[in-house]
């Protein structure tokens, strides 16, 4: 629902409207330092009927709201995303179940005791510290409530884990758990926000600088959004998506940044790639229909391939999000081996998990999706010989990997049919944590090496053990496997016992591990 919000009923001079502001806000600050929240509610439908306001920051204020789930409580820290706020709450009744925390008034220890009591928040102790009041805060099982930032505030003064915030629009949401913010990030934008007053210029606004400032708030929002449409194959609403961004760095002064990003984002941009569209076909084994499964996981030489693409492309801010974390293996074995003093052949007997025909790992969820996104530009834009027009690379969902992971086969519990991880010879069939002493490894007809017995210390090659009918390696085991959902994976790892290796159990995550990689699918939209 994209219709201008027709608050304003006063015109006033635009030279009037900052003095007037200045004066409101005043008000509303001393009435929220005192804690009266009947007077607060008198000034804001005052302040409103006087008309003296932005049209523009009050409809941001609008989608600020309308970005945060119900109940929630919002910190805020600057004038312009806290009193047009209560200014909706109070004298026009939008989202009054937020509770908006200010974090400047936040300093005062009068104004954190009043909200102590009026939120009853009885478990936290009047006077306390203000450090300590915004960390108990952001643990909504303390209170109840879910915790949202506002995107105008500095995030380092919550000395918040970046890990644990979730862009929904223009907040982020502080949560312990994986939260599916996409999700509510487009509900948001397509169906809650007022977009129509960043398209059209319906009203005079006193201070358009200001506005286009805090314009810019919206970006990191819209980019996200843009890439999600993209990989969706939703070209006409990432195109409509991409023009308002620009029409918005544009007025803020930011076009060129922006610009940088789609001349490297976009679809039909040139990119500079040794992405190898046959080794792309190649990899992919069918599933079903229009789906097909790489036939590995993702290794380190082919995502090293990725981090290359990025960097000959000048594409510094992914490469950022994307890099590899380095894992201090000696120190993830168990405390019986690590007295043993190994040394590099007794650690890595089959190879360095860093080699390039081994699993990436300790990678984020965003990572994984960013390959997924450039090798499907890379593929759709490539003027090489192939085999489909348009196809999406992406991360499964739980059906879509389990139906993998079966290949074909109804109601078996691991990838090669079986009820049990050991074959005839007594090897393991993937890479698991199994207790075992003296283990020796067992030797394919081919001589490729299956590693048995110990299951391997660390991950192993991607082509280590035999695959299934889907010629689907190590879906099973070696590293655990990202689905679209973050925080969720399937197929366990080196570190889990056998039972997360089977196809209907999934895992959770927190964050990038040495046992969590991730094996991209592929699905056609155009022959």
């Amino acid at each position: 629902m994209k219709v201008f919000l027709l608050f304003l009923v006063h015109l006033v001079p635009c030279w009037l409207a900052a003095a007037t502001e200045s004066d409101f806000i005043a008000r509303l600050r001393e009435a929220e330092l005192a804690g009266d929240r009947q007077a607060v509610a008198v000034i804001c439908r005052e302040w409103h009927a006087d008309g003296h306001y932005s049209p523009g920051l009050l409809n941001w204020n609008y989608n600020a709201l309308m970005s945060v789930e119900d109940n929630a409580l919002l910190i805020t820290q600057q004038e312009s995303d806290t009193y047009p706020a209560m200014m909706l709450q109070y004298a026009l009744g939008v989202r009054p179940d937020v509770r908006i925390i200010n974090l400047q008034l936040a300093d005062h220890p009068s104004y954190r005791n009043h909200l102590i009591q009026s939120e009853q928040l009885g478990w936290m102790s009047l006077d306390t510290s203000l450090a300590v009041f915004l960390k108990q805060l952001l643990l909504p099982a303390n209170t109840g409530r879910p915790v949202y930032l506002g995107s105008m505030l500095d995030k380092s003064r919550l000395q918040a884990d970046r890990e644990k915030l979730y862009l929904t629009g223009l907040t982020l949401k502080f949560s312990s758990i994986p939260f599916d913010n996409l999700a509510m990030l487009r509900l948001n934008y397509e169906n809650r926000f007022h977009t129509d007053y960043l398209e059209l210029e319906l009203q005079p606004e006193p201070e358009p600088a200001t506005l286009a400032k805090a314009n810019l708030n919206y970006l990191p929002a819209f980019l996200l959004l843009h890439r999600h449409y993209l990989s969706a194959g939703e070209t006409e609403k990432a195109s409509n998506l991409e023009n308002l961004s620009l029409k918005v760095a544009r007025a803020g002064g930011k076009e060129a940044e922006v610009l940088t990003y789609f001349n490297t984002g976009n679809p039909n941009a040139a990119l500079v790639s040794a992405i190898s569209i046959k080794s792309l076909e190649k990899r992919m084994k069918k599933v079903k229909g229009n789906l097909y499964a790489s036939e590995t996981e993702m290794t380190n030489g082919e995502f090293e391939v990725f981090l290359t693409d990025l960097l000959k492309n000048k594409d510094f801010d992914q490469i950022a999000v994307c890099k590899v974390g380095k894992a201090d293996w000696p120190s993830l074995l168990p405390d019986s081996l690590r007295a043993l003093n190994l040394n590099q052949m007794q650690l890595f007997p089959h190879g360095h998990p860093d080699g390039p025909d081994f699993p990436v790992q300790n990678i984020s969820h965003e990572a994984a999706r960013r390959y997924c996104q450039w090798i499907t530009q890379v593929y759709n834009n490539s003027t090489e010989k192939k085999k489909y027009k348009k196809v999406i690379f992406r991360l499964p969902t739980a059906e879509e990997w389990e139906l993998a992971a079966r290949a074909g086969r109804q109601e078996v519990i691991y990838p090669w049919g079986g009820y049990f991880v050991r074959n005839s010879k007594g090897c393991y069939l993937g890479n698991y944590q199994v207790a075992c002493s003296n283990c020796k490894g067992c030797t394919q007809n081919d001589g490729v090496l299956d590693i048995s017995n110990d299951g391997g210390m660390f991950p192993v090659k991607v082509t280590s053990y035999f695959p299934n009918d889907f010629n689907l390696y190590s879906i099973s085991g070696n590293v655990a496997e990202m689905l679209d959902t973050p925080g969720l994976s399937k197929g366990g790892s080196w570190m889990d016992i056998p039972y997360y290796g089977q196809i209907q159990v999934t895992q959770k995550y927190e964050g990038p591990s040495p046992a969590l990689g991730f094996r991209v699918f592929m699905e056609v939209i155009e022959q």
